[in-house]
């Protein structure tokens, strides 16, 4: 995902889903380099963006549970055209036949964690293993999206035993089309989450301003808690972000929070 800036499971195992796909096609302006040549984006890209972390080519959830979870999220598309949200929801709690809004078709599912009814989703980021400068702004992440009546993110140095946990690693590259700045890598058993590790690429991070390393974070924690890209292009959970892109969630990010964790009334 990335900047204007300098860059910036089958049932019973555990399957590894990287954070995006190549995509065949794409022709429009490129940050540096061929980097881009296989990615394709729904609408044009402004120039000096770069992706929010590739998901190697051949990759895609799969297994008995997990590929239903994505074929339910991608139907629920069907009501996409609901109006945009002026509000994030104050109750994990949605209408009967709510559907995820504004979602890229083009991108691969994420899964869910497992949830119980009246109950918050509890999930900690393990963020012992950054550099200072990351372990802020990752606090200042959480923040972000526990503004969710559905979630509760927390950065820790350490995650407890048995918790929902993602682990935050760093590593002094660009990823491996050389244009990412994040990405993210869940692990599955069956229908659900288990947990997953968050790579921020510091050899584009470095180099981009507070903000928008904020907002590449925010982004990879938005996959980890199960949201795919979006449309809007102007949105933290776009599948590019500049050094000006607001890194807080919009209304409809918690929408679709709670259409995958809320109850139906």
């Amino acid at each position: 995902m990335r900047s204007q800036a300098p860059a910036a499971g089958g049932d019973g195992g555990f399957h590894t889903a990287p954070d995006r796909r190549p995509r065949p096609g794409y022709s429009g302006r490129r940050r540096t380099g061929a980097g881009l040549a296989g990615l394709r984006l729904a609408g044009l890209r402004p120039a000096g963006l770069r992706p929010a972390g590739l998901r190697p080519a051949g990759l895609r959830l799969t297994g008995a549970g997990l590929a239903g979870v994505g074929a339910s999220l991608l139907l629920l598309l069907a009501g996409c055209a609901d109006p945009t949200p002026d509000q994030a929801p104050t109750e994990c709690s949605v209408p009967a036949g709510s559907t995820l809004r504004d979602l890229d078709l083009q991108d691969s599912p994420e899964t869910p964690w497992r949830k119980e009814d009246g109950e918050e989703l509890l999930v900690y980021f393990e963020t012992g293993g950054l550099e200072g400068r990351y372990v802020g702004l990752s606090t200042d992440a959480v923040d972000y999206w526990s503004v969710s009546p559905c979630v509760e993110a927390v950065a820790v140095a350490s995650c407890p035993e048995d918790a929902n946990c993602v682990t935050m690693v760093s590593v002094d590259n660009a990823g491996d089309d050389g244009e990412s700045d994040g990405s993210f890598s869940g692990r599955d058993r069956g229908a659900y989450r288990t947990g997953g590790e968050i790579t921020l690429h510091t050899g584009l991070l470095d180099r981009s301003s507070d903000n928008g390393a904020l907002a590449t974070i925010v982004h990879e924690m938005g996959h980890a808690l199960g949201l795919v890209h979006r449309k809007d292009s102007e949105d933290v959970m776009n599948a590019y972000t500049s050094d000006t892109t607001d890194p807080e969630p919009d209304a409809t990010n918690f929408v679709n929070l709670a259409v995958i964790y809320g109850t139906r009334h």
